[in-house]
């Protein structure tokens, strides 16, 4: 199979080079297309009004990759539109070194390059993990090389893509799955600091996943991915770009009769 990988943390990233040692050791084509510096929180942006400049870097195997002066999503695209030689069969965003979770996708230029991928009809999946001092890439590969050869199987729908996330300390000390939906509002908060000689007051943005949002499927057994994560579950999640409630549309439509 033909592998676009990108990521947001740039074409050096440890998560990034250990995905991609993997899948060539699994005998994987692997086309590497990632920005040339950190763009974490790019969310689904792109570059509009400049050319995107693309520098051919070596690899750790000596293969070239591909360092852009672009987003996540501008890797995504002119990865498989342009520089990817052979047709590619699936695009992987990762592997992050943080989680991905709940509202965060939103933000989030791992999932960004995920979703312009799916959106443009591609088997697509971005994979994170949680933030530690000492992150366990062996067993992070282990994990996203079981969902990429599950993947097929999933029959994802057009234009959907799988965001997963793997806790630094799995709670079983296996890699069992659990599919999941992201957490439905933003958890975080901010501290406003003292201020300043000017008037003005600096705030810092709170991560903050311990509060769980609950709903009806949470009562009957469904948690969200924050709760599993918490829990020390791996979680996978389709997502898709397209943001028209469908159901609305539907009950709305039938005005246009009028």
């Amino acid at each position: 199979m033909h592998i676009l990988l990108t990521n947001d943390d740039g074409l050096t990233a440890p998560g990034l080079l250990a995905a991609y040692a993997a899948l060539k050791e699994r005998g994987h084509q692997v086309t590497v297309c990632a920005p040339d510096g950190q763009r974490s929180a790019a969310s689904h942006s792109v570059t509009l009004r400049t050319r995107l400049k693309a520098t051919p870097l070596a690899l750790p195997d000596g293969a070239l990759g591909f360092a852009v002066q672009g987003t996540p999503a501008d890797c995504a695209r002119l990865g498989f539109s342009a520089l990817a030689r052979d047709p590619v069969d699936m695009v992987i965003s990762g592997i992050n070194d943080d989680l991905n979770l709940g509202f965060d996708i939103n933000y989030s230029g791992t999932v960004g390059a995920a979703l312009e991928a799916a959106a443009a009809g591609y088997p697509a999946l971005a994979a994170s993990v949680e933030r530690a001092d000492d992150y366990d890439w062996k067993r992070a590969v282990h994990v996203l090389l079981a969902v990429v050869d599950n993947f097929s199987s999933w029959n994802m729908p057009l234009g959907t893509a799988v965001n997963l996330n793997i806790p630094d300390r799995l709670s079983t000390g296996r890699n069992d799955w659990f599919w999941t939906r992201p957490q439905i509002a933003p958890s975080d908060d901010y501290f406003e600091g003292e201020p300043n000689d000017d008037g003005s007051v600096s705030y810092q943005r709170l991560r903050d996943l311990s509060q769980e949002m609950v709903t009806a499927d949470d009562q009957a057994g469904f948690s969200t991915d924050v709760a599993h994560i918490r829990n020390g579950h791996i979680t996978l999640s389709p997502i898709i770009a397209h943001s028209c409630h469908e159901v609305t549309l539907a009950r709305l439509a039938v005005t246009n009769k009028r």
